[in-house]
């Protein structure tokens, strides 16, 4: 739902775009994106890939391989007609593979940016911390194998497991440290900062300092410890004032957030039902099955 109702928000110009911003602040019906027709509450990559990834962990045991996550991700992308979302390079590349191993023969996995991050939540669930950095790692080596790429996924997937499994009354005084204690010294040592720096507020871009990548995870970090989680409303209304790559912000952000808030009741009921209408093989009740059943894997 955070995917699909930010999207349209995503990398708004101003001048130009206050229109668009200020109608999606009011929260009253999805939206289009000025320059981009992704369609009314259609969701884009950062579900679709996150979808994929949660089925491989639904559908078999580990060890989890490579082929896993490349046949999941072609899959996915076919069962959701070819949608607009992705960047344009990677986009055409999807279009042009068939198989997962045709997709790992063929893979560039040089990106610094925020693809391994967004799909990287539902693997929150694993049940130890080393395996959640293990698997993390390995699917963001497909196509990220950057210390930005590895690092974000990992950061990612800590925030989702520790939201799952650790007892805490606030995630907001206990996360930052939680990440410090449990990524590699790598992480720490290039990336610490941003678990110790509070987030500008600015648009969530790649900067002469960070790539998008590291600006999402200290964005994410910000959205999710900064406001109330017992209301996703907040979260998601700064993501969208921030700016910039609103859709996987809070796609992430609202994911995390969400595991411990299952009944909000301060989102529109919109938001919910007219998520990804008009195509049977996708949409919000193929979502809540996904969970499910994610879920009910790994509560076993």
């Amino acid at each position: 739902m955070g995917d699909a109702y930010a999207a349209p928000t995503e990398y708004l110009k101003f001048p130009g775009d206050e229109a668009v911003r200020d109608e999606a602040l009011k929260f009253e019906r999805y939206l289009n994106h000025p320059r981009h027709e992704l369609g009314l509450g259609r969701y884009t990559d950062d579900t679709e890939m996150s979808v994929a990834n949660a089925l491989v962990l639904i559908e078999n045991e580990p060890p989890y391989t490579p082929k896993m996550f490349a046949d999941a991700w072609v899959r996915e992308f076919a069962r959701g007609g070819k949608r607009k979302g992705y960047s344009s390079k990677f986009q055409a590349f999807l279009e042009r593979v068939k198989t997962g191993e045709e997709f790992l023969a063929n893979i560039q996995p040089n990106s610094n940016k925020n693809g391994a991050a967004m799909r990287a939540v539902p693997f929150g669930v694993l049940r130890t911390v080393a395996e959640v950095l293990e698997v993390a790692t390995m699917q963001a080596k497909i196509t990220h194998d950057t210390p930005e790429g590895l690092f974000s996924a990992r950061a990612v997937a800590l925030m989702s497991h520790c939201a799952f499994y650790v007892e805490c009354t606030c995630l907001r005084s206990f996360l930052p440290a939680y990440c410090l204690d449990n990524l590699p010294k790598e992480d720490i040592e290039r990336f610490g900062y941003v678990f110790s720096e509070k987030w500008s507020g600015g648009p969530v871009r790649t900067t002469k300092r960070d790539s998008v990548a590291i600006a999402t995870v200290h964005a994410v970090l910000e959205a999710v410890t900064g406001y109330p989680y017992y209301s996703l409303r907040p979260i998601l209304a700064k993501i969208i004032e921030w700016g910039g790559d609103t859709d996987s912000v809070a796609a992430i952000a609202l994911g995390i957030a969400g595991i411990r808030n299952q009944t909000d009741t301060f989102l529109p009921d919109f938001i919910f039902y007219d998520l990804e209408q008009g195509n049977s093989e996708t949409g919000a009740n193929y979502l809540l099955d996904v969970g499910q059943r994610l879920i009910e894997k790994f509560e076993k």
